[in-house]
């Protein structure tokens, strides 16, 4: 495949004009709702026109504060059509989380909805509003819209604006305009926003070849579409190849299991937390799950015994280890699709495209021949624009080159394939989630009884890890670790709250005073494994 530059929003009109007919978008949940390429372009427009009516314009941008569903693509698809920026939201984050990510992307415009996992969305925008002076408007899907919002099936009804001036609105986007702005955890106590432009669609495309999906394979979305995972690795292959995205809005492994052999999914991607559920659902429930093909996984190690009953219990042609990031669109290296189960459960893989990756030395910066541990750095187009509104850690991040310096450790072996064999600092991850410790500090330092906090990744066995705080109190403070817990719990996401507090006097220490936190982090682990 030639990569020929495009948009979104061309990309879309392209798929329609060859299988308009065909359904594009499925709903799992709920109303299990399902739309035509035809359909949903024109669903497209018309949202694109309401978008205008607000007064968004190309280079603005739109904040999306909603789970997988329809609505989720449709509202991407229409900013991308005018020039308009998304911000998604962690639907798992709270006021603080969201307001910061709101403010910091100075987002004119705001779709949300209303109430999910028993988490009142909109409680949350009335308290963070009046802190957000960009934030002109707000429309909420799911619910009639309270005062001084508007509903989302208003603002696509209205269509105020004419035919001539969405194409006009269309006409002037270019595949390099900003498309999405991914934040990540913050390693620094706030995230940062990856901006990434339409030519994510070229590393969709690699995605494609590489994974073999053809013209009208069904792509399973359950992965989140506010990380690059899901929007990148998922629905966009969908798009490209004029294939169904069916679009799941939680992850439960009965469903999961039941949706893949009712829609005859081929793709997906996951954790390995997502396959260990599927592969102990289907032998509870041996559905017919022979229509799946390929799947990517990451985020964690993958066992020989995950590995293998992928194969055996799904039925799965080929189970690709990926390593990515939101900084280089989801994929940067993938095992090949008829690499054997060694190569998987060794956790390599190749680059995928036309783009550089080279493994340097980290005091010399200088490249590294294979065999040799060093940092992975990447050049070319999948790695981002950088972040938004932050010059020196965009500097920090990406050389006067153009290589940027991920912060993780690997080596290439003979035949190219790249393994990681060191993690970005101290980021650990929990269920394919990111977590960094200093943002999770800053929370519990945040609370009166505590003077200082450690955080470290903590083994578990099916989210890989979790956090586990050390935590010295100020002088005189009763040991209450519950109410701390429910003090993050009420100002982080839950992926982020500490599983367990241990209380210290002190932190171990190097002679001039600095935590040597890599022995909390070993005293976790060994204290796991039964060693300490």
């Amino acid at each position: 495949m030639i990569w020929e530059p495009t948009t979104m929003g061309a990309a879309l009109r392209a798929a329609t004009a060859r299988a308009g007919d065909q359904t594009f978008v499925v709903e799992a949940d709920g109303q299990e709702r399902r739309y035509s390429f035809q359909d949903f372009d024109g669903m497209v427009d018309d949202l694109a026109r309401g978008l205008i009516g607000l007064g968004l314009k190309r280079g603005d941008l739109l904040a999306l504060w909603m789970t997988n569903r329809p609505e989720w693509v449709l509202v991407w698809l229409a900013a991308a059509r005018i020039g308009v920026a998304l911000a998604p939201i962690n639907t798992r984050y709270k006021t603080e989380e969201a307001a910061y990510i709101i403010g910091q992307s100075e987002a004119k415009a705001l779709i949300a909805m209303d109430r999910f996992w028993g988490i009142d969305y909109l409680a949350m925008i009335e308290e963070m509003r009046p802190s957000l002076p960009d934030l002109k408007t707000v429309v909420i899907w799911g619910a009639e819209a309270p005062p001084g919002m508007m509903a989302l099936e208003a603002l696509i009804a209205e269509g105020a604006i004419s035919s001539v001036d969405l194409a006009a609105a269309e006409t002037v986007v270019t595949p390099d305009d900003p498309l999405i702005i991914v934040y990540t955890s913050g390693t620094t106590g706030q995230p940062k926003g990856a901006v990434h432009s339409h030519v994510t669609l070229r590393n969709a495309q690699n995605l494609c070849r590489a994974m073999h999906i053809e013209p009208g394979d069904v792509v399973l979305g359950h992965m989140p579409f506010y990380h690059v995972a899901g929007a990148i690795a998922g629905l966009q292959p969908a798009l490209l190849q004029a294939g169904t995205l069916v679009t799941m809005a939680e992850w439960n492994p009965a469903h999961a299991l039941a949706v893949i052999a009712r829609e005859r999914v081929n793709i997906l991607g996951g954790i390995p937390t997502h396959f260990i559920d599927l592969i102990d659902q289907k032998r509870v429930d041996p559905v017919d799950t022979s229509c799946l093909k390929s799947a990517w996984i990451g985020g964690a190690d993958v066992s020989p015994t995950v590995a293998s009953a992928a194969y055996d219990v799904l039925g799965l042609d080929a189970l690709m280890a990926v390593y990515g990031m939101t900084e280089t669109s989801a994929c940067t290296t993938l095992a090949r699709f008829e690499d054997p189960l060694e190569v998987t459960c060794d956790n390599r893989g190749l680059p995928i495209g036309d783009y550089e990756v080279q493994v340097v030395d980290v005091e010399t910066h200088k490249p590294l021949p294979p065999g040799k541990d060093g940092e992975v750095c990447v050049r070319g187009h999948i790695v981002m624009l950088g972040y938004y509104r932050d010059e020196d850690a965009t500097a920090a991040a990406i050389d006067a080159d153009g290589w940027f310096k991920t912060g993780d450790l690997g080596r290439f072996d003979a035949e190219g394939y790249l393994k990681i064999t060191g993690r970005a600092k101290e980021m650990f991850i929990v269920g394919g989630s990111n977590a960094y410790p200093a943002e999770i500090e800053r929370v519990l330092q945040a609370h009166d009884a505590v003077k200082q906090a450690v955080v470290v990744g903590a083994p578990h066995p099916r989210l890989g890890e979790v956090c586990y705080a050390y935590v010295q109190l100020e002088d005189g403070a009763a040991e209450d670790a519950s109410a701390i817990i429910q003090w993050c719990k009420a100002r982080l996401a839950d992926y982020k709250v500490p599983r367990t507090i241990a209380f210290v006097d002190d932190f171990p220490r190097t002679t001039t005073g600095k935590i040597q936190r890599f022995i909390l982090a070993d005293k976790v682990r060994l204290a796991a494994a039964g060693q300490a």
